[in-house]
């Protein structure tokens, strides 16, 4: 069953010689249990309302599937010490990244919950480390 719920997501990032830096967006989504596990989706947007990227997560017990189409598109799995390397297409271009999860850890259930991961990336030879925390609360 699709539910609608609020996603307050957190990133961070720290690539080699830049200064640390940390997103935060809070906005409406849907969750759904799948066979597998969960299916989290939601839609960023430009200042004047219009859907930029949709952002789709596919939970399952050993690994999370990030998948964003629109503006930015690409694909990035996150199995726990194991590197998955795809595309990161944007405006300007498309570079090769390369991710390898530190920690995946999630627990949703049919009132929210909560996923978190940790990863090294390399995206177009740049080196960094990075956080993603996403907290999900159900629509009353």
């Amino acid at each position: 069953m699709k539910r609608n719920v609020w996603l307050t997501v957190h990133g961070e990032q720290q690539y080699e010689g830049m200064s640390a830096d940390s997103s935060d967006l809070r906005v409406r989504g849907t969750m759904e249990e799948t066979r597998d596990g969960y299916l989290l989706r939601y839609e960023e947007t430009d200042g004047d309302g219009k859907v930029t990227t949709a952002t789709r997560l596919a939970l399952a017990p050993d690994c999370i599937i990030l998948t964003r189409t629109g503006e930015v598109t690409s694909e990035m799995v996150f199995a726990e010490g194991k590197e998955h390397t795809s595309f990161y297409a944007v405006p300007y271009g498309t570079l090769p990244v390369a991710v390898k999860a530190e920690s995946v850890k999630w627990k949703l259930d049919e009132d929210g919950g909560m996923l978190a991961l940790r990863y090294a990336i390399t995206i177009g030879g740049q080196r960094g480390k990075c956080a993603l925390r996403i907290r999900v609360r159900t629509e009353e």
